[in-house]
Protein backbone atom coordinates (compact mmCIF):
# COMPACT_ATOMS: atom_id res chain seq x y z
CA UNK A 1 0.00 0.00 0.00
CA UNK A 2 1.59 3.03 -1.00
CA UNK A 3 0.52 6.19 1.13
CA UNK A 4 1.06 9.82 -0.04
CA UNK A 5 1.19 12.28 2.49
CA UNK A 6 0.32 15.91 1.30
CA UNK A 7 2.21 18.84 2.96
CA UNK A 8 0.66 22.14 1.23
CA UNK A 9 2.83 25.40 1.82
CA UNK A 10 6.15 26.62 3.16
CA UNK A 11 8.13 27.50 6.03
CA UNK A 12 7.08 31.17 5.50
CA UNK A 13 3.54 30.42 6.63
CA UNK A 14 3.86 29.83 10.07
CA UNK A 15 2.10 27.68 12.38
CA UNK A 16 0.11 25.68 10.45
CA UNK A 17 2.64 24.24 8.11
CA UNK A 18 5.17 23.13 11.01
CA UNK A 19 2.16 21.50 13.02
CA UNK A 20 1.52 19.90 9.28
CA UNK A 21 5.16 19.17 9.18
CA UNK A 22 5.30 17.52 12.49
CA UNK A 23 2.73 15.05 11.65
CA UNK A 24 4.25 14.16 9.04
CA UNK A 25 6.95 13.18 10.40
CA UNK A 26 5.43 11.05 13.34
CA UNK A 27 3.96 9.19 10.10
CA UNK A 28 7.11 8.44 9.35
CA UNK A 29 7.41 6.99 12.67
CA UNK A 30 5.42 3.90 12.40
CA UNK A 31 7.31 1.08 11.39
CA UNK A 32 4.52 -0.73 9.76
CA UNK A 33 4.26 1.42 7.24
CA UNK A 34 7.33 3.06 7.16
CA UNK A 35 8.47 2.25 3.69
CA UNK A 36 5.17 2.66 2.05
CA UNK A 37 5.06 6.31 3.16
CA UNK A 38 6.12 9.41 0.92
CA UNK A 39 6.01 13.37 1.58
CA UNK A 40 4.44 14.86 -1.10
CA UNK A 41 5.26 19.13 -1.32
CA UNK A 42 3.89 21.98 -2.77
CA UNK A 43 7.00 24.16 -2.99
CA UNK A 44 10.58 24.61 -3.83
CA UNK A 45 11.21 26.51 -0.88
CA UNK A 46 10.19 23.32 1.12
CA UNK A 47 12.33 21.12 -1.14
CA UNK A 48 15.07 23.47 0.05
CA UNK A 49 13.98 23.60 4.01
CA UNK A 50 13.74 19.92 3.60
CA UNK A 51 16.74 18.69 2.26
CA UNK A 52 18.69 20.74 5.42
CA UNK A 53 16.55 18.18 7.56
CA UNK A 54 17.23 15.33 5.32
CA UNK A 55 13.92 14.48 4.70
CA UNK A 56 12.66 12.86 1.28
CA UNK A 57 10.22 14.05 -0.72
CA UNK A 58 8.42 14.56 -3.78
CA UNK A 59 7.50 17.48 -5.23
CA UNK A 60 3.80 17.96 -6.62
CA UNK A 61 4.39 22.07 -7.68
CA UNK A 62 1.26 24.13 -7.49
CA UNK A 63 2.15 26.21 -10.49
CA UNK A 64 0.13 28.36 -12.74
CA UNK A 65 -0.70 25.41 -14.93
CA UNK A 66 -2.11 23.51 -11.91
CA UNK A 67 -3.63 26.78 -10.29
CA UNK A 68 -5.29 27.64 -13.67
CA UNK A 69 -6.98 23.64 -14.18
CA UNK A 70 -8.34 23.61 -10.54
CA UNK A 71 -10.29 27.05 -11.53
CA UNK A 72 -11.76 25.23 -14.88
CA UNK A 73 -12.57 22.18 -12.24
CA UNK A 74 -14.77 24.84 -10.24
CA UNK A 75 -16.81 25.38 -13.01
CA UNK A 76 -19.44 22.69 -12.67
CA UNK A 77 -20.21 22.26 -16.13
CA UNK A 78 -16.94 22.59 -17.60
CA UNK A 79 -15.98 19.96 -15.10
CA UNK A 80 -18.37 17.90 -16.27
CA UNK A 81 -16.68 18.32 -19.92
CA UNK A 82 -13.30 17.92 -19.33
CA UNK A 83 -14.00 15.01 -17.63
CA UNK A 84 -16.18 13.83 -20.55
CA UNK A 85 -13.08 13.86 -22.77
CA UNK A 86 -11.00 12.27 -20.68
CA UNK A 87 -9.05 15.88 -19.23
CA UNK A 88 -7.71 15.44 -16.21
CA UNK A 89 -6.41 17.65 -13.45
CA UNK A 90 -2.53 17.71 -13.35
CA UNK A 91 -2.81 16.37 -9.35
CA UNK A 92 -4.91 13.44 -10.65
CA UNK A 93 -2.29 12.83 -12.93
CA UNK A 94 0.33 13.12 -10.36
CA UNK A 95 -1.58 9.97 -8.14
CA UNK A 96 -1.80 7.53 -10.76
CA UNK A 97 1.90 8.38 -12.12
CA UNK A 98 2.71 7.66 -8.75
CA UNK A 99 0.87 4.84 -7.59
CA UNK A 100 -0.53 5.85 -4.37
CA UNK A 101 -3.49 3.82 -2.92
CA UNK A 102 -3.86 6.63 0.08
CA UNK A 103 -3.57 10.43 0.27
CA UNK A 104 -3.46 11.70 3.54
CA UNK A 105 -3.64 15.61 3.75
CA UNK A 106 -2.86 17.11 6.81
CA UNK A 107 -4.87 20.02 6.40
CA UNK A 108 -8.28 20.64 4.16
CA UNK A 109 -6.92 20.80 0.55
CA UNK A 110 -8.68 21.37 -2.52
CA UNK A 111 -6.44 18.95 -3.83
CA UNK A 112 -8.53 15.94 -2.01
CA UNK A 113 -11.36 16.53 -4.91
CA UNK A 114 -9.11 15.30 -7.61
CA UNK A 115 -8.27 11.92 -5.48
CA UNK A 116 -11.01 10.06 -7.55
CA UNK A 117 -9.87 6.41 -7.86
CA UNK A 118 -7.50 6.40 -4.59
CA UNK A 119 -9.31 6.92 -0.65
CA UNK A 120 -8.17 10.09 1.32
CA UNK A 121 -7.84 11.06 4.79
CA UNK A 122 -8.42 14.47 5.57
CA UNK A 123 -7.54 16.94 8.48
CA UNK A 124 -9.75 19.82 8.89
CA UNK A 125 -8.77 21.83 11.94
CA UNK A 126 -11.58 24.42 12.57
CA UNK A 127 -14.73 25.84 11.03
CA UNK A 128 -14.54 29.09 11.82
CA UNK A 129 -15.78 30.42 8.57
CA UNK A 130 -18.80 28.97 9.61
CA UNK A 131 -18.81 30.22 12.99
CA UNK A 132 -17.05 33.52 12.53
CA UNK A 133 -17.75 34.55 8.63
CA UNK A 134 -17.76 38.26 9.94
CA UNK A 135 -14.26 38.30 9.57
CA UNK A 136 -12.89 39.33 6.16
CA UNK A 137 -10.61 36.69 6.00
CA UNK A 138 -13.45 34.24 5.31
CA UNK A 139 -15.07 36.33 3.12
CA UNK A 140 -12.29 38.29 0.30
CA UNK A 141 -12.19 36.34 -2.74
CA UNK A 142 -15.06 33.94 -2.56
CA UNK A 143 -13.37 32.48 0.48
CA UNK A 144 -16.45 31.42 2.14
CA UNK A 145 -17.85 29.65 -0.47
CA UNK A 146 -14.65 27.94 -1.85
CA UNK A 147 -14.48 26.61 1.74
CA UNK A 148 -18.10 25.61 1.72
CA UNK A 149 -18.06 23.65 -1.20
CA UNK A 150 -14.67 21.41 -0.12
CA UNK A 151 -15.83 21.30 3.34
CA UNK A 152 -18.77 19.15 1.65
CA UNK A 153 -16.59 17.43 -0.75
CA UNK A 154 -14.57 16.43 2.02
CA UNK A 155 -16.85 15.39 4.75
CA UNK A 156 -19.17 13.70 1.98
CA UNK A 157 -15.64 11.32 0.34
CA UNK A 158 -13.50 11.40 2.90
CA UNK A 159 -12.36 7.51 4.65
CA UNK A 160 -11.51 9.34 7.74
CA UNK A 161 -11.62 12.94 9.05
CA UNK A 162 -9.07 13.98 11.84
CA UNK A 163 -9.78 17.04 14.04
CA UNK A 164 -8.23 18.01 16.92
CA UNK A 165 -10.31 18.33 19.57
CA UNK A 166 -13.82 16.77 20.12
CA UNK A 167 -15.96 20.19 19.79
CA UNK A 168 -14.25 19.97 15.88
CA UNK A 169 -16.26 16.69 15.52
CA UNK A 170 -19.97 18.10 17.13
CA UNK A 171 -18.93 21.16 14.98
CA UNK A 172 -19.03 18.34 12.25
CA UNK A 173 -21.56 16.76 12.55
CA UNK A 174 -24.20 19.68 12.99
CA UNK A 175 -22.93 21.23 10.12
CA UNK A 176 -22.75 18.99 7.90
CA UNK A 177 -23.94 15.57 9.20
CA UNK A 178 -20.67 13.83 9.05
CA UNK A 179 -21.19 9.99 10.40
CA UNK A 180 -19.60 9.85 13.87
CA UNK A 181 -17.69 6.83 12.77
CA UNK A 182 -15.89 8.76 9.84
CA UNK A 183 -14.86 11.68 12.31
CA UNK A 184 -11.20 10.85 14.65
CA UNK A 185 -9.65 13.39 17.23
CA UNK A 186 -6.02 13.70 17.61
CA UNK A 187 -4.59 16.29 19.24
CA UNK A 188 -2.21 18.76 18.05
CA UNK A 189 1.11 18.16 18.66
CA UNK A 190 3.44 20.93 18.12
CA UNK A 191 6.96 21.12 16.09
CA UNK A 192 8.66 23.72 18.06
CA UNK A 193 9.46 21.37 21.75
CA UNK A 194 11.21 18.76 18.88
CA UNK A 195 13.57 21.52 17.46
CA UNK A 196 14.08 22.78 21.27
CA UNK A 197 15.04 18.86 22.26
CA UNK A 198 17.22 18.70 19.55
CA UNK A 199 18.99 21.54 20.10
CA UNK A 200 19.40 20.52 24.23
CA UNK A 201 23.43 20.22 23.78
CA UNK A 202 23.16 23.96 22.97
CA UNK A 203 20.47 25.49 24.65
CA UNK A 204 22.40 28.69 25.47
CA UNK A 205 21.97 30.12 22.09
CA UNK A 206 18.51 31.08 22.68
CA UNK A 207 19.57 33.47 25.36
CA UNK A 208 21.95 35.27 22.76
CA UNK A 209 19.50 34.97 19.64
CA UNK A 210 17.22 37.10 22.32
CA UNK A 211 19.97 39.26 23.35
CA UNK A 212 19.81 40.44 19.78
CA UNK A 213 16.58 41.46 20.02
CA UNK A 214 17.49 44.14 22.41
CA UNK A 215 14.39 44.25 24.47
CA UNK A 216 15.07 46.28 27.92
CA UNK A 217 15.53 44.21 30.71
CA UNK A 218 13.12 45.42 33.27
CA UNK A 219 9.95 44.70 31.51
CA UNK A 220 7.53 41.60 31.99
CA UNK A 221 7.56 40.25 28.34
CA UNK A 222 3.52 39.27 27.05
CA UNK A 223 4.42 36.64 24.06
CA UNK A 224 1.76 36.74 21.09
CA UNK A 225 3.19 34.38 18.68
CA UNK A 226 0.22 34.59 15.50
CA UNK A 227 0.09 35.96 12.01
CA UNK A 228 -1.81 38.92 11.39
CA UNK A 229 -5.42 37.91 10.62
CA UNK A 230 -8.13 39.89 12.32
CA UNK A 231 -9.85 36.99 14.00
CA UNK A 232 -6.37 36.83 15.91
CA UNK A 233 -7.35 40.22 17.61
CA UNK A 234 -4.45 41.89 18.24
CA UNK A 235 -6.60 45.02 18.45
CA UNK A 236 -7.39 44.08 22.03
CA UNK A 237 -3.87 43.86 23.15
CA UNK A 238 -3.53 47.55 21.95
CA UNK A 239 -6.78 48.49 24.33
CA UNK A 240 -4.87 46.70 26.65
CA UNK A 241 -1.29 48.63 26.26
CA UNK A 242 -3.74 52.00 26.42
CA UNK A 243 -4.92 50.85 29.78
CA UNK A 244 -1.22 50.54 30.52
CA UNK A 245 0.18 53.58 29.32
CA UNK A 246 -2.91 55.88 31.05
CA UNK A 247 -1.96 54.17 34.29
CA UNK A 248 1.86 54.86 33.40
CA UNK A 249 2.48 51.56 33.79
CA UNK A 250 5.37 50.73 31.50
CA UNK A 251 6.85 47.30 33.12
CA UNK A 252 4.86 45.30 30.58
CA UNK A 253 5.98 45.02 26.96
CA UNK A 254 3.60 43.05 24.33
CA UNK A 255 5.75 41.43 21.38
CA UNK A 256 4.09 40.11 18.40
CA UNK A 257 5.46 38.06 15.68
CA UNK A 258 3.62 36.69 12.01
CA UNK A 259 2.82 36.93 8.78
CA UNK A 260 0.83 39.73 7.12
CA UNK A 261 -2.54 38.35 6.45
CA UNK A 262 -4.32 41.30 5.55
CA UNK A 263 -4.45 43.61 8.87
CA UNK A 264 -0.88 44.14 9.64
CA UNK A 265 -1.08 47.40 8.46
CA UNK A 266 -3.96 48.51 10.33
CA UNK A 267 -1.99 47.41 13.70
CA UNK A 268 1.01 48.81 13.32
CA UNK A 269 -0.86 51.99 12.18
CA UNK A 270 -2.91 51.92 15.79
CA UNK A 271 0.49 51.52 17.40
CA UNK A 272 1.94 55.14 16.31
CA UNK A 273 -1.38 56.44 16.48
CA UNK A 274 -1.85 55.97 20.37
CA UNK A 275 2.14 56.32 20.83
CA UNK A 276 2.36 52.73 22.10
CA UNK A 277 5.93 51.93 21.17
CA UNK A 278 7.20 51.23 24.97
CA UNK A 279 4.73 48.76 25.25
CA UNK A 280 4.32 46.91 22.07
CA UNK A 281 7.03 45.34 19.77
CA UNK A 282 6.38 43.91 16.76
CA UNK A 283 8.95 41.35 14.92
CA UNK A 284 8.73 40.16 11.18
CA UNK A 285 8.44 36.68 10.53
CA UNK A 286 10.77 35.04 12.75
CA UNK A 287 12.78 31.47 12.09
CA UNK A 288 11.93 28.57 14.52
CA UNK A 289 14.82 29.01 16.58
CA UNK A 290 14.14 33.03 17.10
CA UNK A 291 10.83 31.66 17.77
CA UNK A 292 11.93 28.99 20.77
CA UNK A 293 13.94 31.70 22.41
CA UNK A 294 10.98 33.86 22.75
CA UNK A 295 9.44 31.42 23.93
CA UNK A 296 11.80 30.46 26.24
CA UNK A 297 12.72 34.33 27.34
CA UNK A 298 8.92 35.76 27.98
CA UNK A 299 6.63 35.85 31.23
CA UNK A 300 3.89 35.10 29.53
CA UNK A 301 1.81 34.24 26.47
CA UNK A 302 -1.20 35.57 25.58
CA UNK A 303 -3.98 34.54 22.59
CA UNK A 304 -7.59 36.34 22.88
CA UNK A 305 -8.61 34.77 19.24
CA UNK A 306 -11.84 34.87 18.28
CA UNK A 307 -11.20 31.08 16.41
CA UNK A 308 -10.36 28.07 17.78
CA UNK A 309 -11.03 26.06 20.32
CA UNK A 310 -7.35 25.40 20.04
CA UNK A 311 -4.76 26.52 19.15
CA UNK A 312 -1.27 25.79 18.85
CA UNK A 313 0.72 28.42 21.19
CA UNK A 314 -1.56 26.60 23.95
CA UNK A 315 0.54 23.80 23.50
CA UNK A 316 3.86 25.91 23.44
CA UNK A 317 3.18 27.51 26.00
CA UNK A 318 2.57 24.35 28.26
CA UNK A 319 5.93 22.65 27.23
CA UNK A 320 7.78 26.02 27.79
CA UNK A 321 6.70 26.40 31.32
CA UNK A 322 4.75 29.48 30.68
CA UNK A 323 1.51 30.65 31.69
CA UNK A 324 -0.95 31.58 29.15
CA UNK A 325 -3.94 34.00 28.76
CA UNK A 326 -6.44 32.75 26.26
CA UNK A 327 -9.85 33.21 25.23
CA UNK A 328 -12.73 32.68 28.19
CA UNK A 329 -15.31 29.72 26.88
CA UNK A 330 -14.01 29.60 23.56
CA UNK A 331 -13.05 25.66 24.75
CA UNK A 332 -16.28 24.07 25.93
CA UNK A 333 -16.60 22.06 28.37
CA UNK A 334 -12.81 20.86 28.71
CA UNK A 335 -10.26 19.88 31.22
CA UNK A 336 -7.67 21.90 29.72
CA UNK A 337 -9.61 25.12 30.81
CA UNK A 338 -7.93 24.43 34.16
CA UNK A 339 -4.37 25.11 32.41
CA UNK A 340 -5.96 28.38 31.13
CA UNK A 341 -5.68 31.72 32.62
CA UNK A 342 -9.25 32.77 30.53
CA UNK A 343 -9.38 36.42 29.49
CA UNK A 344 -12.71 38.17 29.16
CA UNK A 345 -11.89 39.59 24.95
CA UNK A 346 -14.59 42.16 25.36
CA UNK A 347 -12.86 43.87 28.34
CA UNK A 348 -9.13 44.48 28.24
CA UNK A 349 -9.72 45.80 31.62
CA UNK A 350 -9.75 41.88 32.69
CA UNK A 351 -6.50 41.24 31.18
CA UNK A 352 -5.06 44.72 32.33
CA UNK A 353 -6.20 43.42 36.08
CA UNK A 354 -4.64 39.63 35.75
CA UNK A 355 -1.15 41.03 34.42
CA UNK A 356 0.16 41.23 37.68
CA UNK A 357 0.26 37.37 38.17
CA UNK A 358 3.79 37.78 36.36
CA UNK A 359 5.04 39.21 39.27
CA UNK A 360 4.43 36.10 41.52
CA UNK A 361 6.75 33.59 40.98
CA UNK A 362 5.64 30.70 43.49
CA UNK A 363 1.90 30.28 41.69
CA UNK A 364 3.68 31.05 38.38
CA UNK A 365 5.61 28.09 39.16
CA UNK A 366 3.13 25.73 40.28
CA UNK A 367 0.93 26.77 37.11
CA UNK A 368 3.49 25.77 34.81
CA UNK A 369 4.65 22.39 36.25
CA UNK A 370 1.27 21.40 36.10
CA UNK A 371 0.64 22.34 32.30
CA UNK A 372 3.60 21.16 31.84
CA UNK A 373 2.56 17.32 33.00
CA UNK A 374 -0.47 17.95 31.05
CA UNK A 375 1.17 18.76 27.95
CA UNK A 376 3.05 15.08 28.30
CA UNK A 377 -0.01 13.49 28.47
CA UNK A 378 -1.87 15.15 25.56
CA UNK A 379 0.70 15.56 23.30
CA UNK A 380 2.10 11.77 23.06
CA UNK A 381 3.60 11.06 20.35
CA UNK A 382 3.12 7.34 20.95
CA UNK A 383 -0.71 7.99 21.25
CA UNK A 384 -0.56 9.71 18.09
CA UNK A 385 1.11 7.04 16.08
CA UNK A 386 -0.93 4.09 17.46
CA UNK A 387 -4.13 6.31 16.37
CA UNK A 388 -3.13 6.79 12.67
CA UNK A 389 -1.89 3.28 12.80
CA UNK A 390 -5.06 1.96 13.26
CA UNK A 391 -7.11 3.79 10.44
CA UNK A 392 -4.27 2.72 7.78
CA UNK A 393 -5.04 -0.58 9.13
CA UNK A 394 -8.51 -0.20 8.44
CA UNK A 395 -8.19 1.14 5.17
CA UNK A 396 -5.50 -1.63 4.27
CA UNK A 397 -7.83 -4.25 4.97
CA UNK A 398 -10.57 -2.44 2.88
CA UNK A 399 -8.03 -2.26 0.14
CA UNK A 400 -7.17 -5.59 0.02
CA UNK A 401 -10.94 -6.78 -0.64
CA UNK A 402 -9.75 -5.72 -4.13
CA UNK A 403 -5.85 -5.02 -4.60
CA UNK A 404 -3.41 -7.62 -4.11
CA UNK A 405 0.13 -6.71 -2.23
Amino acid sequence: MKIGIYLEGSPDMGGGFFQSLKSSLLLFDIKKYNNEIELIITKKKTKEYLLEKKIKNRLFEQNKLSNYFSQLFEINSLNDFLNKIKINHPFYNFIKKNKYDLIIFLGPSQMSKFCKEVGFISNIWDLDHKKNSQFPEHNVNNTYEIKEKLFKEITTRAFKIIVPHKSNKQDLINFYKTPDDKICIQNFIPMLPTIYKENKHDLHKYKEIFLKFKIPEHKKIIFYPAQFWAHKNHKYIIDVAKILKSEKKEKYLFIFCGGNKGNYDYIKELILKNELNNYIKIFNFLSDDEVISLYTNCNAVVMPTFCGPTNLPIYESFFFKKIIFYTKNLIPDDEINNHLIEIDISSPEDLYKKLDICFDNEKVEKITNKNFEYYKSVCNEEDFKINYEKILNEFHYLLDRWKKF
